[in-house]
């Protein structure tokens, strides 16, 4: 007999072509069938409720307790529908063995990570990782991947101009040296990089990813007259994957509704989440996605990009990203029509997600918990708004970094 039964709802899977009414099926914590799932010992009815594949936020900041970036895991991405969080760049080599034994072995949250180059990751706000590249050592980054294969999906570099200084170049080559000797993706942050991002374009390959890709600040996808860099384009057509990292300040509504014009999506959609911003104007994972479809996206675009699209971007899409039967059961949406500000000037309206998982005798690790239709429809710009009273960021999203005598502020992680 089937332990769990989630009956009459919306299952929306487009990894998978699947948009019906279906059953789904769950014993020993795992995904046994879609459809009539017949008897089971207990049932869910979902009736008007979406059920999605757990989501997978491929930007989030997690090592609570020593980054000053971290949060907790389970409470702010297990429980709001994120099934599978990827850190991005909390921990180096050194503060990494740390990172595993204190935070990702203990949470019921999926995490993986990507390492950060520098020893010591992104753990204060007091000076850049990578101003002093003595901090940088792509052979301690390439030891501790290798002893951490089934966490450490890939290597990170931000080169915005308070982490590394004016010159982005010597960061960006010993990054680049680790990722290539490991054969893992290299994600980089952009916003307020000192040089144009032709110039890093060129220098990525496939599967590397851009984070914080509709940011507004310098080094930006889009030309001084609102289009995108020629180069940008070819670097997707070569396989270069962008992705959205919203962040405190990485997210501006004017430069993602101008990328969509010109029929330049975001390959993922993340939250960056982290201190500065889980009480707004991120608040987590669902609301941003909620942002993009109020930029335009369709809910199996949105849906895609959180689920199907960062799997395979971190080589785990045989395990996670779906409802493939096997695959550990999922987070789901819900929707009310909230404002959701960007991080930037010019805040728009939108139908916020929100989801919740919750640990379940039997289900230990992921759980469904079905939620509310986006009222009026299937997803897009329905129901009555109401007031975003979290969404004051005051010093919230202020990072100042004084190094050199000079104060900085930076964006996102």
């Amino acid at each position: 007999m089937t332990d769990l039964a989630i009956a009459g709802g919306r299952v929306v899977d487009p990894s998978r072509g699947i948009d019906d009414s279906l059953g789904v099926a769950i014993t020993g914590g795992r995904l046994t069938g879609l459809g009539d799932v017949g008897p089971a010992a207990e049932t869910i009815e979902a009736s008007g409720l979406v059920l999605v594949p757990g989501l997978v936020d491929l930007h989030t900041h997690l090592y609570d307790g020593v980054s000053h970036y971290g949060i907790d895991p389970d409470a702010n991405c297990l429980r709001r529908g994120v099934t599978t969080a990827v850190d991005a760049g909390s921990a180096g080599a050194q503060t990494f063995p740390g990172f595993r034994r204190y935070v990702i072995e203990r949470a019921q949250t999926r995490i993986l990570a990507f390492l950060h180059v520098a020893v010591q990751g992104m753990i204060t706000p007091l000076i850049g990782e990578l101003e002093d590249l003595r901090w940088a050592s792509p052979a301690q980054a390439i030891g501790r991947a290798r002893e951490h294969p089934d966490v450490i999906v890939g290597v990170k570099v931000r080169l915005g101009y308070q982490m590394v200084g004016d010159d982005p170049g010597p960061a960006l080559r010993l990054a680049r040296q680790a990722s290539e000797q490991l054969g893992l993706p290299l994600m980089v942050h952009i916003i307020d990089m000192r040089r144009p991002i032709s110039w890093l374009l060129t220098q990525l390959g496939e599967g590397d990813i851009v984070t914080h890709c509709f940011h507004a600040n310098e080094g930006g996808i889009l030309g001084p007259d609102g289009r995108l860099h020629p180069e940008v384009a070819r670097a997707r057509a070569r396989g270069v994957l962008f992705d959205v990292g919203h962040g405190a300040g990485s997210f501006a509504y004017r430069v993602a509704k101008a990328a969509l014009a010109q029929d330049f999506p975001p390959d993922t959609v993340s939250s960056d989440l982290h201190a500065h911003n889980v009480a707004g104007p991120v608040y987590d994972q669902a609301t941003t996605l909620s942002k993009l479809l109020h930029c335009g996206m369709s809910l199996a675009e949105v849906i895609t990009a959180a689920t199907a699209a960062p799997a395979a971007a971190i080589r785990r899409g045989s395990e996670i990203g779906s409802l493939a039967p096997g695959h550990s059961p999922a987070g789901r949406p819900r929707g009310a029509g909230l404002p959701a500000r960007s991080g930037h000037p010019g805040t728009g309206r939108s139908p916020r997600a929100g989801s919740r998982a919750r640990s379940r005798r039997g289900l230990p690790r992921h759980d469904v918990v079905p939620a509310r239709r986006h009222p009026g429809g299937h997803g897009r710009h329905g129901g009555d708004a109401g007031r975003d009273t979290a969404g004051r960021r005051g010093d919230q999203g202020r990072h100042d970094h004084r190094a050199g005598g000079r104060g900085r502020r930076a964006r996102g992680g």
